[in-house]
């Protein structure tokens, strides 16, 4: 083999090396889709809707449930199953106590009473997705961040408060269902624990915890 034979012949060998490499780009600059993992479905995700809260702390001060509340949350995917962002939440508690006789030393009032607590809290989130493939996406995750609690007492003509910063976590668990196989919108409903460190010895609060129901709407940006 001479010298221009073997040149050919590596010049041969290089072509046939680089045609693979050649083919499978040009494959994804015809489809961008093919370049992306098979679960790679969207990057981020965000989402909010109303909050349903039943108090589960001290309930001789709140008992009822509580129908005003709203949870913002956005995600971003760690990977195809994990995600990780943060959530914002408001929840108000209201409850009345028909009117008595109450007795503080000498003194006794006749009066009704208007309990009120206003919740509002934002955390770091984690999530794990359990069939990030499917349209039926169950997931459970956990969150800890900080809790504002504003607590509201009102008889007769008079009024007390007291507002307090505490630490909170919450666990929690649900699904997110797709309205089409490719579609970025998505329904959601999930179920919580919230428990809320606040001390609030006025009101005979140690810890404030809730169990919440949440429904809304999911924007999955791809």
């Amino acid at each position: 083999m001479n010298r221009f034979s073997g040149l050919r012949f590596l010049l041969c060998l290089f072509v046939l090396s680089v045609q693979p490499g050649f083919d499978i780009k040009a494959q994804q600059i015809a489809n961008p889709e093919s370049a992306r993992p098979v679960n790679a479905y969207y990057d981020k995700f965000f989402g909010a809707g109303p909050v349903v809260s039943f108090p589960l702390s001290n309930k001789e001060f709140i008992d009822k449930v509580a129908l005003r509340g709203a949870r913002f949350f956005y995600r971003e995917l760690i990977n195809d199953r994990v995600s990780a962002g943060f959530d914002f939440s408001y929840v108000s508690y209201s409850d009345y106590i028909p009117p008595r006789v109450y007795v503080n030393g000498l003194q006794s009032v006749y009066t009704d009473l208007y309990n009120n607590v206003d919740q509002y809290a934002i955390t770091v989130s984690g999530e794990y997705n359990f069939r990030p493939e499917s349209k039926l996406m169950p997931f459970a995750g956990l969150g800890g961040g900080a809790g504002y609690s504003i607590f509201n007492l009102y008889y007769n003509i008079y009024s007390d408060s007291d507002r307090k910063w505490s630490g909170l976590i919450r666990p929690y668990g649900g699904a997110m269902l797709r309205f089409g196989s490719k579609s970025s919108w998505a329904f959601f409903s999930t179920v919580s624990l919230d428990h809320a460190f606040v001390k609030a010895p006025d009101y005979d609060y140690n810890g404030f915890s809730s169990l919440n129901i949440q429904a809304g709407l999911v924007f999955l940006d791809w």
